[in-house]
């Protein structure tokens, strides 16, 4: 028998509570680029917050596909989003204002709208993580 403990969500709930941090500072940075859309000479902040997850995991050597047989198709990374590359290109914005302020309105306020929807999705299924841990302790009873 393994002596090892147990992990229920193998790091479901830390990945997940680690999602909810870097997502609230994206926010908090957003918004700061939005508060300084008339400063002069401001240049807006931008996060990757996948990028940053993709930090916290351990190394993906363990889950990396192998091809066990020569009629099985081979395995190929998932293409990077075209959205999180957009996001990169704030540090080259287009300056068209005389002062020099690099902050595109729509674009923070797109980015505010699709990180809170994220945050909400990351919440709520913290929330069923929970819930379904309490269904259990409790063994099926309210």
């Amino acid at each position: 028998m393994d002596n090892h403990p147990v992990n229920l969500f193998s790091g479901t709930i830390a990945t997940l509570s680690r999602t909810l941090d870097l997502r609230a500072r994206n926010h908090e940075m957003i918004i700061n680029n939005v508060a300084n859309a008339d400063t002069p000479n401001f240049k807006p902040f931008s996060m990757n917050v996948e990028e940053a997850l993709q930090k916290d995991l351990p190394t993906a050597a363990s889950t990396q596909l192998k091809q066990t047989d020569g009629q099985h198709l081979p395995g190929a990374p998932i293409p990077d989003d075209p959205s999180a590359l957009a996001m990169q290109s704030v540090d080259d914005p287009l300056l068209l204002r005389g002062d020099r302020n690099g902050v595109d309105i729509d674009r923070e306020m797109t980015a505010l709208a699709k990180n809170s929807l994220l945050y909400k999705a990351s919440s709520q299924i913290v929330a069923s993580k929970f819930s379904g841990l309490k269904h259990a302790i409790t063994g099926g009873s309210k």
